[in-house]
């Protein structure tokens, strides 16, 4: 999966029950397990090669790599959601089905501060469906820009991860910025604080193109609009 070494594969078979918790109703865990027909860790990113990060904030020291078989891909968001929240470190998720097709799922999580044996999922993106036997830009832009060789962050696994994740916004949200492919080729990911305001921002022109919708006047629609310019110009600031 996304080109990830064979020394940090895995290859293990989890039982879906261990996903389910008591925060769930009983009719959510029936849909979970009605849902989920497989759950396989495939690769487990350990070691120093990319360095762990340890701190107040954040405990980074693996990066999981999780294959997940549905019985429909429709519901990737209901069971990443459930599984993100008991996944502790930094996970990489691929929902499939036998249709032929995957989606990605990641989620950007740090310590409680409160509890830090507990973790906040500060935001997650999931890509739009992919073909898994045909040819799919989507899918070729995931390979060429999110393998595991493709990642220019290593300073320590949170970097390394979130220039996953902003890559992953990115190529989800092409329709939204149209200089999009030229960041996937930017240095913007040199710098965390750059990457997470990036993805702010792509968040915010969504919101704001589905408030465009629900507006009636012109003068409201020219303020929204004269917003999402400002995104979007700022945006295109961080593309060197």
């Amino acid at each position: 999966m996304l080109g990830v070494p064979e020394k940090y594969k895995v290859d293990k078979k989890f039982d879906a029950k261990i996903f389910l918790n008591s925060d769930l109703t009983p009719k959510e865990k029936k849909k979970f397990r009605d849902a989920v027909q497989e759950v396989v860790l495939e690769y487990q990113i350990a070691g120093e090669e990319i360095p762990s990060i340890i701190n107040d904030e954040y405990n980074c020291q693996v990066i999981l790599y999780f294959d997940v078989k549905l019985k429909m891909l429709k519901d990737s968001s209901f069971v990443g959601e459930i599984m993100q929240k008991v996944i502790k470190p930094l996970a990489v998720i691929r929902f499939w089905s036998e249709n032929g097709e995957c989606i990605y799922c990641l989620a950007y999580k740090r310590l409680n501060l409160q509890d830090k044996e507990q973790i906040v999922i500060e935001d997650t993106v999931y890509s739009l469906p992919i073909s898994m036997y045909l040819p799919d830009e989507k899918g070729r832009l995931i390979d060429e820009y999110i393998g595991y060789e493709k990642i220019i962050n290593r300073a320590n696994k949170l970097t390394f991860y979130y220039e996953m994740f902003t890559k992953m916004m990115i190529i989800a949200n092409l329709n939204i910025w149209t200089k999009g492919l030229e960041a996937l080729n930017s240095k913007v990911y040199y710098n965390i604080d750059e990457s997470m305001y990036v993805v702010k921002l792509l968040k915010k022109i969504k919101q704001l193109k589905f408030n465009l919708k629900l507006v009636a006047t012109m003068s409201e629609k020219a303020r929204i609009n004269g917003e999402i310019k400002s995104c979007i110009d700022t945006l295109n600031g961080f593309i060197k």
